[in-house]
C-alpha cells in the first residue's frame, strides 16, 4: 500500500465514454484478484484494480449494478456502464466503503502497480502475473488499511 501523504489522482471510465470517473485519494492499494467469480466476470486470468476509500471516488454517467455473494460469504457489488457494460468498479454491498477501480478501465493503465495478489489459491497455473507480489490464499484475511 502507498499513503505518503502524496494524492494520487486517477481518472477513467468505460469503453463507450458515457461514463467517466476520477479519485484522489493518499492510499492506493494495486493487487490481483484470482477468485472465480473475477475470472468468470472479467473473462480473464484474475481482476486487476486499484482499492480507492469510497468519498474519493466522483463518478458521472450512468452506471448499473450486479450483486452476488462471494466465495468470501460477503455481499460484492460489480459497477458497469450501464450503455456499454465495461465493468469499472467493484464494491462491498450494500454500504460501499471502498472502490476497486478496475485497472483496465484507467486513462493511463501504466498507474497501476501491482503490489499483492489475493485468492491465490484459486490462481490458474497457465496465468501467474510475474513479480514479487505478496500472497493471499483467501482474501485480504484483514490486511485492508483504514481508510481516510
Amino acid at each position: 500500500m502507498r499513503g505518503n501523504g502524496v494524492k494520487a489522482i486517477l481518472t477513467g471510465g468505460c469503453l463507450c465514454g458515457a461514463v467517466q470517473y476520477r479519485a484522489e485519494t493518499g492510499s492506493v492499494l494495486h493487487y490481483y484478484c484470482h477468485c472465480s467469480d473475477c475470472r468468470r466476470y472479467g473473462g480473464g486470468a484474475y481482476h486487476a484494480a486499484i482499492v480507492v476509500s469510497a468519498p474519493a471516488l466522483d463518478v458521472s454517467g450512468d452506471v448499473a449494478v450486479w450483486t452476488k455473494t462471494a466465495d468470501s460469504g460477503r455481499s460484492v457489488a460489480r459497477h458497469a456502464c450501464a450503455r456499454c457494460a465495461s465493468h469499472l468498479f467493484t464494491s462491498p454491498w450494500p454500504k460501499p466503503l471502498r472502490y476497486s477501480v478496475k485497472a483496465g478501465s484507467l486513462d493511463d493503465p501504466a498507474r497501476f502497480k501491482p503490489a499483492y495478489e489475493i485468492w491465490t489459491a484459486s490462481r490458474v497455473a497457465w496465468a501467474a502475473p510475474a513479480g514479487d507480489l505478496t500472497e493471499f490464499p483467501a482474501g485480504f484475511e484483514g490486511a485492508l488499511p483504514a481508510w481516510e
